[in-house]
């Protein structure tokens, strides 16, 4: 399947997660940050996931940014695939921006909460 059938088809899953995510990105920039190299998308039958790799002075994460569709697919194969490409890469951890269902759902794969982070929209 080419890259143009499977983001149509991936394209509602992450549109979600970004309402999920305070909407910071469109998925234009989703889809211009992949073909930069910026992220990688991983797309199973029923779910895709979007991460990326971030380099702080201290360390070198894998951030899993964006996830849609069949949580089950989710954690049980495209998680570890992602996990793997960070870790290959050098990434000390990887973290998960998400609600909470995912903190709850991703415990017991070793996943535990580093800090919570709150907003504040300034426009209103």
């Amino acid at each position: 399947m080419t890259f143009a059938a499977e983001w149509a088809r991936c394209a509602p899953w992450l549109d979600a997660a970004l309402d999920h995510a305070g909407r910071t990105h469109s998925l234009e920039d989703v889809k211009a940050a992949i073909f930069r190299g910026e992220a990688r998308l991983w797309v199973g039958e029923g779910c895709a996931l979007v991460a990326a790799i971030e380099q702080d002075p201290g360390e070198r994460r894998l951030l899993i940014w964006l996830a849609g569709g069949a949580r089950d697919e989710l954690e049980s194969r495209l998680l570890p695939l992602a996990e793997a490409w960070g870790r290959a890469r050098g990434c000390r951890r990887a973290l998960v921006i998400g609600r909470g269902g995912w903190e709850r759902a991703l415990r017991a794969k070793g996943y535990a909460p580093l800090a919570r982070i709150i907003a504040k929209d300034l426009k209103s």
